[in-house]
């Protein structure tokens, strides 16, 4: 059946009206799911986390598989657990352990900020984001330019992106302002980073001042960074040993990685 006319079907058993603007966008495109599945290089032995599936399409795709789905949209829960026959959790208050080794996820617009950090700490060995230009530039992003953020540098110092692809708007429905892309991130083997949280937190703080050098920067992030005590205590120790002068906006991941561990080793 066609997917458009099955998303119709749905609405009407379901009782949800997808609005433009609303931030929910189903994907009307066998291509686009047939490439999502490729992109997820699956195998016998994998299981796949989606988060944020509401969109349901890809979701009954993988019903075959070990599969765990999360939906923060409360009005879509019933359609997943009835149709899918599996239990969804909330993924951004969820407390236990997902076991999954591959990931999955299409969220809402305007999320980025809060959603991918949450997803990057998890111990996946493949991504795949399904995400809006913006997001896509920001985590995609090399030193020096304007969209490089905390998120490029958290993304790289674990994951390296392996495939990119671009979506046209009229793959959804509601249709969505501007292009999306497909991006396929696989784990690194070795980061030399123990606590992932503590290091995103460093870099999100020194990106509010990433116009200033570093040490000028890491001065007036210190207090605005969320750390243990005692790394805190060691940062403001040894901040006044460190030789580096690049501005934030310049520095490479290695960079970053190196002076955390400098700083709170």
């Amino acid at each position: 059946m066609n997917l458009f006319i099955e998303l119709n079907n749905l609405v009407s058993k379901y009782r949800f009206y997808p609005k433009k603007g609303s931030g929910t966008h189903f994907i009307i495109k066998e291509k686009l799911i047939e490439e999502i599945l490729l992109f997820l290089e699956f195998k016998k032995n994998d299981s796949i986390a989606e988060l944020f599936a509401g969109e349901f399409f890809v979701a009954r795709k993988l019903s075959h598989a070990r599969l765990e789905v999360f939906e923060e949209r409360k009005q879509l829960i019933p359609l997943l657990e009835n149709e899918l026959k599996i239990k969804s959790d909330s993924f951004l208050s969820f407390k236990g352990k997902i076991k999954s080794n591959k990931c999955f996820s299409f969220f809402p617009p305007g999320t980025s900020n809060e959603v991918i950090p949450k997803i990057l700490v998890l111990d996946f060995d493949l991504i795949v984001f399904l995400l809006q230009k913006d997001a896509a530039e920001k985590i995609l992003a090399e030193p020096g330019f304007s969209e490089y953020s905390f998120l490029s540098v958290f993304s790289d110092a674990f994951f390296e992106a392996k495939e990119v692809t671009e979506v046209k708007p009229d793959f959804f429905f509601p249709s969505v302002s501007g292009n999306y892309f497909l991006v396929k991130f696989i784990k690194k083997n070795k980061t030399r980073i123990k606590n992932k949280e503590e290091f995103l937190e460093f870099i999100k703080a020194l990106f509010r001042f990433k116009n200033r050098v570093f040490i000028s920067a890491l001065s007036k992030a210190i207090p605005l960074m969320k750390l243990n005590r005692k790394t805190k205590q060691k940062i403001k120790k040894k901040i006044h040993s460190v030789k580096f002068n690049e501005k934030v906006y310049l520095m490479e991941t290695t960079d970053f990685i190196e002076l955390f561990n400098e700083l709170t080793i």
